[in-house]
């Protein structure tokens, strides 16, 4: 009894921590969903599709609740690599155009520049027409 009262008031922690999250955090409007609000969300469905038993409900719901946290770990872990990759892309594309800038004359490195950006602009465009 007493290990069903603990999981009961840890769930009604968690979901009313959940709710006192800006109630607008909705995928459509850009802002992502916690955790705990993933995981209910997730648990749920499972609830309506499985006709889960509460004893269920808890125990699954703390597996979804641990996975969701282990994917924002694996996300900002993610986000931090491409942050990086991003800077090293950069140092190597300045020092290749420093290179080019010692081979090249004045006029064919303006060529050179002004032919990648309508590469660039015409790569936008592209993709600005896949997303419609």
């Amino acid at each position: 009894m007493k290990k069903i009262l603990l999981v009961c008031t840890l769930v009604g922690g968690l979901v009313s921590g959940a709710l006192a999250q800006n109630t607008k955090a909705t995928r459509g409007e850009g802002m992502e969903r916690t955790p705990e609000q993933r995981a209910e969300m997730r648990t749920k469905h499972m609830q309506e599709s499985l006709a889960l038993s509460n004893d269920q409900y808890q125990k699954v719901l703390a597996l979804n609740l641990e996975q969701e946290k282990k994917r924002d770990e694996f996300r900002k872990e993610q986000k931090e690599k491409m942050a990086a990759n991003r800077e090293q892309m950069k140092a190597n594309r300045d020092a290749l155009m420093k290179n080019y800038e010692s081979v090249l004359t004045p006029e064919q490195m303006t060529k050179f520049k002004e032919d990648n950006k309508k590469r660039r602009a015409e790569m936008r465009d592209k993709m600005r027409g896949r997303r419609k």
